[in-house]
């Protein structure tokens, strides 16, 4: 099951919630009050093994193995 983040309008808390995809409104954990699933965003990022140069790159690297540098 999917993980969805949703957003309660009356007490303005934003929480997440596996559940169905068909699922739109969920009760808040906090007011009990209907809740909107809203558009989450998420950030990925490269750890220094993760490969690949950054933006701002160094002297030493490949572009293939930033983890040598």
């Amino acid at each position: 099951m999917p993980l969805y983040e949703f957003y309660c309008a009356q007490c303005k808390t934003k929480f997440e919630e596996l559940c169905a995809a068909s699922r739109e409104t969920l009760s808040c954990p906090e007011c009990a009050a209907e809740s909107k699933r809203v558009l989450s965003t998420f950030r990925a990022g490269r750890g220094a093994a993760g490969g690949g140069a950054s933006s701002g790159g160094c002297s030493g690297c490949s572009g293939k193995n930033c983890g040598s540098c």
